[in-house]
């Protein structure tokens, strides 16, 4: 689907799996689509052993006029058997974000 408004939002929080090392086409596609000039972006992934997989250089390749921080890369099975924990973290995270 489409976001509507999308030149309203100054922040973006993206998420995503990391698939074969990388993010998933449909990711790649979104930032493509819409003009992300002057927008800070948030990153957030899980994974099964590959961390960010570098992905935070991989978007800002893909949108050179955005801000990207830093990835929350977190294990997806440890999002699954200790979902406490990982909201803990999750949430700690997003106080850093003033959040």
């Amino acid at each position: 689907g489409d976001v509507e408004n999308f030149e309203q939002y100054s922040t973006v929080f993206l998420g995503y799996p990391i698939w074969w090392g990388d993010l998933p086409m449909i990711v790649y596609t979104f930032l493509e689509n819409y003009d992300f000039e002057d927008k800070t972006i948030i990153p957030f992934c899980t994974h099964e052993g590959s961390g960010n997989a570098g992905t935070k250089s991989k978007i800002e390749k893909a949108i050179p006029s955005a801000i990207v921080e830093d990835v929350l890369a977190i294990r997806g099975e440890e999002a699954q058997k200790q979902q406490d924990s990982t909201r803990d973290k999750v949430n700690e995270w997003l106080e850093g974000y003033g959040y």
